[in-house]
C-alpha cells in the first residue's frame, strides 16, 4: 500500500514547517508506523539535527532539495505508511514538485500579517497546481494550521476568523508556542519522545487526530 504523502509548505520562512514536520513524524513513529521525512529545505533543518543512532533512529530522513524530489518520492512511497516533505520558505520548483507528488498539504502560519499573506499565496499555488493534468484526477487536499500561537489570544482568533470568512480551510488544532519544541529540537528530537505526556505532545496528538480525518 502506498504511503500517505504530506507536504508542508508556505512561501515564508520561520512559520514552523520543520518543527511540525519533526513532531508529526515522531508521533506517527511512536505509535508504530513506518515514517520517512524528505528534507527539501536548502537549510536542511531536519536532517542536520537528526541523529541516526539516537532515540529517533527508526525514522528515515532523506535529503533532496532539488527538482528531482518527485523521483525520491516515487522510489520510497511503497516502503512507508507516511512520508512528510519539509520544503523551503519560498516558492521554487522543488516545492512545486513536492506538492505535485503529494495528495495532502499543510500550510503553517504564525498569527501575523506576513504569514497570512504567505499562506494565501501558497494556497493559490496549490489551486493552480490542482488545475494541471497531473493533479486533475487527484487534487491536493490542503489545510492551513496556525503555529507558534499563544493559547486563547485575540490575534489568533482574529486570524482564524478572517481566513475562515475568506473560505480557507483551517485545522481546529494549533501548534502552540511551547518551549518544549526548541528544547527537544536541540537534539533533533520531539516532545512526543522526550515528554510524551506533556502539553506539546497533546497538541501534536490533536493535530494528528484531525489529519487522520483528512486522510480517511
Amino acid at each position: 500500500m502506498s504511503a500517505k504523502i504530506l507536504t508542508l509548505a508556505t512561501s515564508k520562512g520561520g512559520a514552523g514547517k520543520s518543527t511540525l514536520t519533526r513532531n508529526l513524524a515522531a508521533h506517527w513513529l511512536n505509535v508504530g508506523f513506518k515514517v520517512a521525512v524528505i528534507d527539501a529545505d536548502p537549510q536542511a533543518s531536519v536532517i542536520n539535527r537528526h541523529n541516526p543512532d539516537g532515540l529517533l533512529k527508526n525514522l528515515t530522513v532523506l535529503s533532496n532539495p532539488e527538482e528531482s524530489i518527485s523521483y525520491t518520492v516515487e522510489e520510497v512511497k511503497n516502503d512507508f505508511d507516511f512520508i512528510l516533505i519539509d520544503t523551503g520558505g519560498f516558492r521554487n520548483r522543488t516545492t512545486v514538485r513536492a506538492l505535485v507528488s503529494s495528495r495532502y498539504a499543510l500550510i503553517p502560519l504564525k498569527p501575523s500579517a506576513d504569514d497570512v499573506a504567505a499562506a494565501i499565496e501558497t494556497h493559490a499555488l496549490i489551486q493552480e497546481l490542482n488545475k494541471t493534468p497531473e493533479k486533475l484526477s487527484s487534487n491536493i487536499m490542503y489545510r492551513m494550521i496556525i503555529t507558534m500561537s499563544q493559547q486563547g489570544t485575540v490575534i489568533s482568533r482574529h486570524v482564524r476568523t478572517e481566513l475562515q470568512k475568506l473560505g480557507f480551510l483551517l485545522m481546529k488544532s494549533e501548534m502552540y508556542h511551547r518551549v518544549a519544541y526548541p528544547e527537544s529540537a536541540i537534539n533533533g528530537l520531539s516532545p512526543c519522545i522526550t515528554d510524551p505526556d506533556g502539553s506539546a505532545s497533546r497538541d501534536i496528538a490533536n493535530i494528528v487526530s484531525e489529519l487522520n480525518e483528512l486522510f480517511a
